[in-house]
């Protein structure tokens, strides 16, 4: 799996956003590797309706609809089309408690869930939390483009042995030798943003991260 983080980027809004994504669901398919775009709320209905591939919100708060102004409902991003969100990224972290709520509503709105942790312990600790996907991204390392991947190395194989979900890859990757190294020591896939927002040829980019599934 590869999840494409598209922040809030320039190269990844409104109208752009759809140029940088036209080649996902071909390369999807070509290599049969799920590739899921995670979008800001303003683009999610644009992208799923015009693209028609798998799209994940960036963020939710618990709640349901009502007066809640300036949140994001789970409810509103199921209705714009997102199938799953991102909790807990570095860039908008979360209290634990309110991380265990957001697990809770998403399941209730059938959203799928990506929770992102820093360290091996406190992933460990959020896979009991059960959550679709978990991730391990070494925080200091993360828009560096350079992989956590032979630093992490011996933290990420211990963790494959203990977690009970798909661990997902992130920090500093960029490239399809960072995928590789990542999926032969058992993580089910990665997340990156600038090495394919930013990216000169993303389509380029994609088949180049796609191809690191190949073993």
């Amino acid at each position: 799996m590869i999840f494409l983080s598209l922040k809030t980027y320039k190269e990844a809004t409104g109208s752009a956003v759809l140029n940088l994504l036209s080649s996902v669901k071909r390369v999807s398919t070509e290599f049969r590797v799920p590739i899921i775009p995670v979008a800001q709320p303003t683009d999610i209905y644009r992208i799923k309706k015009e693209l028609d591939i798998e799209v994940w919100a960036q963020h939710m708060d618990p709640i349901d609809p009502g007066r809640n102004m300036g949140w994001l409902s789970p409810y509103s991003l199921k209705d714009a089309g997102a199938s799953g969100v991102v909790i807990n990224h570095s860039e908008h972290k979360v209290s634990e408690d309110t991380i265990k709520k957001t697990l809770e509503k998403a399941k209730e709105y059938e959203l799928k869930t990506l929770l992102i942790s820093f360290d091996p312990q406190t992933v460990e600790k959020y896979d009991s939390f059960n959550p679709d996907f978990i991730s391990y991204e070494k925080e200091d390392l993360i828009g560096t483009g350079v992989s956590m991947i032979k630093s992490e190395e011996e933290n990420i194989k211990n963790l494959i042995k203990v977690l009970k979900k798909p661990l997902i890859i992130g920090a500093g990757i960029s490239n399809g030798q960072d995928v590789k190294s990542a999926v032969m020591l058992g993580a089910k896939g990665v997340i990156l943003a600038s090495g394919f927002v930013l990216s000169e040829n993303p389509e380029g980019e994609l088949r180049e991260l796609a191809q690191g599934f190949k073993q």
